[in-house]
């Protein structure tokens, strides 16, 4: 190890040059060390790290059902997604519902000739069930539920007893094609705004009678146990989900606003991520043929709505008032 020099910096000659530079390694490791003191404190955790790789992981996978809830698809087209989902582990066979507002499979043979029967016999094998002319504006009718034909005879014991705990309508379209663009706008809001109001009417008398258990799981994994509302009974609970394409004619259908108006709110909302349902191919509400523009390079959004109670709203709305005023007391 070198000896350390005696003297002052400004020494001249050798001594003077060799006392400065280490002078200057001096100020250089103290300059280091406190920026690497810095860097070393602002740097995020091991926990913080793997929260992060969790949270990227989540939203680049983003399914708004849990594969163990219930699940009822309406407005289906080529049945493409519902076998997505399938194929995928997405959700179990035993606990989708698949319908159609088309009449009969010989109907979407016809307008699917080249995707809907495959898709069809795959779901079959698996036991899904599927319904026909179910109208997703009145579901009560449609399933032609009523005191004797109940949900249970409808579905099974088994499914029954769990109710329904999501109803996704993806990309809904009245299939009219009306190129008048403000009345365009105005009958998907009043099918979406149907939509809403048939789903609440579903859930009402569906989940009114199934098992307290299933539904304590409902949407995203939270319980209605210990809440202040678990002395409510079951009926009403479940999600309404929506995939709608971004850009216009489709913002101005305003569904958020829409979905309020008939007692419900935004839980959540995501990205419609196309690469996570490969078998799923968009198609026209009419026909197999594709839209103007692949839906794949469409961007799109899935929301999830839960119902919004206005009573609770207002009661804790009451109770944070009071608790401010305690405060200042």
């Amino acid at each position: 190890m070198a000896r350390k020099l005696k003297g002052k910096s400004t020494s001249k000659g050798l001594k003077g040059a060799l006392l400065r530079h280490q002078a200057q390694e001096q100020l250089n490791k103290k300059i280091k060390s406190k920026q690497d003191h810095a860097i070393q404190k602002n740097k995020p955790t091991k926990a913080v790290l793997n929260n992060q790789k969790i949270q990227r992981e989540s939203a680049a996978k983003f399914i708004p059902f849990e594969k163990d809830s219930t699940l009822l698809l309406v407005g289906e087209g080529d049945f493409s997604f519902a076998r997505s989902i399938i194929e995928n582990e997405y959700i179990s066979p035993a606990n989708l519902i698949v319908t159609s507002y088309d009449n009969s499979t010989n109907e979407l043979n016809l307008k699917y000739p080249k995707s809907f029967q495959q898709n069809y016999d795959f779901l079959a094998e698996r036991g899904v069930r599927m319904f026909f002319k179910i109208d997703a504006t009145n579901l009560i009718k449609s399933f032609k539920l009523s005191k004797k034909t109940t949900w249970q005879k409808i579905v099974g014991s088994e499914l029954a007893s769990k109710g329904v705990q999501n109803i996704m309508f993806n990309f809904p379209h009245t299939g009219k094609g009306i190129k008048d663009q403000d009345r365009n706008i105005r009958d998907h809001q009043e099918l979406i705004l149907a939509f809403f109001r048939s789903s609440k009417e579903f859930f009402k008398q569906i989940n009114q009678n199934a098992s307290a258990a299933s539904l304590d799981k409902f949407g995203q994994g939270y319980s209605l146990k210990g809440r202040e509302d678990s002395t409510s009974s079951s009926e009403n609970k479940g999600n309404v989900l929506i995939s709608v394409f971004n850009g216009e004619p489709y913002d101005s259908w305003q569904i958020k606003i829409l979905a309020k108006t008939s007692g419900w709110k935004v839980e959540r909302s995501s990205k419609f991520q196309w690469e996570n349902y490969p078998e799923y191919s968009h198609k026209r509400t009419n026909s197999e043929q594709e839209t103007t523009k692949p839906a794949a390079e469409r961007e799109a959004r899935t929301f999830i709505f839960e119902l919004y109670d206005k009573k609770k709203h207002a009661k804790n709305g009451k109770k944070f008032q009071n608790a401010g005023s305690d405060d200042e007391n």
